[in-house]
C-alpha cells in the first residue's frame, strides 16, 4: 500500500511541473517534461536502460531537487532499492527505450 502512496504521490509531482540526481542541474522541474527524460536533456543516456551505470544508487534521490516542498526520499530510496532499474520509468520516463 505505501508503495501505491508512494507512486501516486510522486506522479501527482511530475504533473506539476528532469534532471540527474548525481549533478547538481537545479530545480529538476524547470524542463518542459518534468522528471521525464527528454533526448535533448539526456543526451548520452538516451535509449539506455542501465540507468544505474551513470547514476550510481548510493548517489541518487540524496536531495529534493524539485523546489516543490518536502519530498519522501526515504520512501524513493527504498523503492529504487527494492525495484532496481524497473523504478525509474515510473518517474523518469523510459529514456528512449521503448521508442
Amino acid at each position: 500500500m505505501k508503495k501505491v502512496l508512494l507512486i501516486l504521490f510522486l506522479l501527482g509531482l511530475a504533473g506539476c511541473g528532469s534532471g540527474n540526481d548525481a549533478q547538481d542541474l537545479g530545480n529538476v522541474f524547470d524542463s518542459p517534461e518534468g522528471l521525464v527524460l527528454t533526448r535533448q536533456e539526456h543526451p548520452d543516456g538516451w535509449g539506455r536502460s542501465d540507468c544505474f551505470g551513470c547514476h550510481p544508487l548510493n548517489a541518487i534521490h540524496q536531495e529534493n531537487r524539485t523546489g516543490q516542498g518536502e519530498l519522501p526520499l526515504e520512501d524513493i530510496q527504498k523503492l529504487v532499492e527494492e525495484d532496481g532499474l524497473n523504478a525509474c520509468p515510473i518517474c523518469h520516463g523510459d529514456n528512449g527505450v521503448t521508442q
